[in-house]
């Protein structure tokens, strides 16, 4: 049977070079209640990350993409800072993401489309 399932991730803390948000966090807990609202989502399982550092963060991505089975509703809701290098490819930052190293220290968004592509046709 299908289900709905949603990873939230709020990221509000930061290294070095990079400003906190103090919405993030407020964002996550407004998106959990509207998904958990049966008369709005109905979604049977969500997920909040706070903070997470980049391996945390990574886990849990594959975590709900490999889970998943084909006729699953998933969705993956992400409130923080993204940065983009010069090619204006696109990196999702983490509580341990610092300015200078941003490839090494936030989640790619390669990785995300990846991940997604393994759920069962």
């Amino acid at each position: 049977m299908a289900k709905k399932i949603a990873l939230l991730i709020g990221v509000s803390q930061y290294g070095e070079g990079i400003p906190s948000l103090s919405a993030a966090l407020n964002d996550v807990a407004a998106m959990e209640r509207v998904l958990q609202n049966p008369n709005l989502g109905g979604f049977e399982q969500v997920e909040r990350l706070l903070n997470p550092d980049a391996i945390a963060m990574r886990t849990a991505i594959e975590k709900l993409f490999k889970e998943a089975s084909r006729d699953d509703l998933v969705l993956f809701f992400f409130s923080g800072h993204g940065i983009t290098n010069d090619e204006g490819h696109l990196y999702l930052t983490t509580r341990n993401t610092v300015k200078d190293y941003f490839k090494s220290t936030s989640v790619d968004a390669n990785f995300i489309q990846q991940e997604s592509k393994k759920l069962p046709c």
